[in-house]
């Protein structure tokens, strides 16, 4: 599986799954893994440095001077990776593994097997047969979300908010040269950015959403209420954001990289 996985990471000393992580590693030796420090206040910086020690040839590691929320932590690592040229597909993925890394493997197999995909992204649907534990209040929160983002986007998409999405390097370099308006809703961005570059008939073409077979609901959310409340008008400046450029290719960054 020749892919990079960024991981961003806000104090995670006492909740990164290394072993977990040290198995895939091994399992995987052609992955490349890019642990983001986002700031972290506690031991994670120490923590991800002593991993890096072990696997010096596959796992890279950010520090951040600042906090600065999770699409930027995905995004500054999503840019280091790419200027490493190393694979050409890229992924984020939580930190927690509440997706494990057999379901990457699953969606990369889906995806290198479509030469015309460039993007696909797990969908938390519990489904006959499948392993999807999510506490209520968070399942029923997250379809309200669900619905207020589809007003935005228009895509009926089940699930933009899982945290595994993978693309191809091509795709990528687009997506993350600029910043994104939020902290959180960075994926509902990236959605609106590929639809500014794609036309609609294209999109099934290019981007699938693909039932996840396991998930599991970790506790420790770095969501703070504050971030919930202002959804709506995160939301809303987003809509603003792109709309006013609905007839028009997304131009990203002083210039748009190739290759």
């Amino acid at each position: 599986m020749q892919i990079s996985i960024i991981i961003p990471c806000y104090n995670e000393c006492s909740r990164l799954p290394v072993d977990a992580f040290k198995s895939a590693i091994v399992k995987y030796p052609n992955a490349n893994f890019c642990f983001v420090n986002d700031g972290s206040s506690d031991q994670t910086g120490q923590l991800l440095e002593d991993f890096a020690l072990s696997f010096p040839s596959t796992v890279h590691v950010l520090h951040l001077s600042k906090n600065s929320g999770k699409a930027e932590a995905v995004r500054l690592g999503m840019t280091l990776m790419l200027s490493k040229g190393l694979s050409a597909y890229l992924c984020y993925l939580d930190a927690d593994l509440s997706t494990p890394i057999v379901e990457v493997e699953r969606l990369f197999d889906i995806m290198v097997s479509k030469s015309d995909l460039q993007l696909t992204f797990g969908s938390r649907v519990s489904v006959f047969g499948s392993q999807i534990t999510r506490l209520s209040y968070r399942h029923y929160g997250g379809r309200l979300i669900a619905t207020l983002i589809d007003m935005v986007l228009r895509l009926s998409i089940y699930d933009t908010q899982c945290g595994l999405k993978i693309f191809h390097h091509t795709l990528a370099k687009k997506i993350f040269i600029d910043a994104f308006l939020t902290r959180w809703l960075f994926d509902v961005e990236i959605f609106a950015r590929i639809k500014m570059i794609y036309p609609t008939k294209d999109l099934n073409l290019v981007m699938k959403e693909i039932p996840l077979n396991e998930w599991e609901e970790r506790g420790g959310s770095k969501i703070r209420v504050k971030d919930i409340l202002a959804l709506p008008l995160n939301l809303l400046s987003i809509k603003m954001k792109y709309s006013n450029n609905v007839n028009s290719q997304l131009q990203i960054g002083s210039q748009i990289l190739t290759n």
